[in-house]
């Protein structure tokens, strides 16, 4: 028996004919792309330069931390004014970063019997230096402490606002970047490291 041939209806027909003309169709599908990709770009794009700036300020802090310290620790006795020169100087590392909102605090702490730190001298970058017998502005771990032998603490601070940081807080929470770097060395030439005004 022959089958009966179907036929489609005239709106279902009609249907394919535009659908397979919408399909053969490209134009303005790479606008409506574009659109759906361009802001997921913008993203990445702050993301990226955010992360580099991030990235590149927190190797900077950890070089003032480590060449402070490094170099304070290479005399015995130091000039008032000397410090204060190397203290600026190991500032000008952030740049060219806004050296506003660096703090660093360089303090030189004593050691007792009991293994307790606590500052012998102190100098500061953009805030106020410790005074003598102040808590040391470094957690001093046991292992590093040696009675009568003094440590030199660096403990830098700083602030980053990047351009995008607003743009990213939906993400990272935040509109800022907060770095504390710290840093401890013992004196090179001898147990302590004297100050002279």
């Amino acid at each position: 028996m022959p089958q009966a041939k179907h036929t489609p209806s005239p709106l279902l027909a009609r249907l394919t004919r535009i659908s397979r003309k919408f399909l053969r169709n490209g134009s303005g599908a790479s606008a409506i792309e574009f659109v759906i990709v361009f802001p997921i770009m913008i993203v990445l794009l702050a993301g990226t330069v955010d992360l580099g700036q991030a990235l590149l300020v927190n190797r900077k802090m950890n070089q003032i931390a480590a060449t402070l310290g490094d170099m304070i620790s290479q005399k015995a006795t130091w000039k008032e004014a000397d410090v204060n020169a190397i203290i600026v100087g190991a500032a000008s590392i952030i740049e060219p970063f806004d050296t506003s909102d660096l703090t660093i605090q360089l303090a030189v702490v004593d050691i007792d019997s009991n293994l307790a730190a606590s500052v012998d001298w102190a100098q500061a970058y953009n805030t106020t230096a410790l005074s003598k017998g102040a808590a040391s502005p470094v957690d001093i771990p046991s292992e590093v402490a040696s009675a009568d032998v003094q440590l030199i603490a660096v403990n830098a601070t700083y602030t980053l606002t990047t351009p995008f940081s607003s743009l990213l807080e939906s993400i990272t929470g935040m509109t800022s970047y907060h770095y504390s770097k710290n840093y401890i060395m013992r004196p090179r030439i001898q147990d302590s490291v004297a100050l002279k005004t």
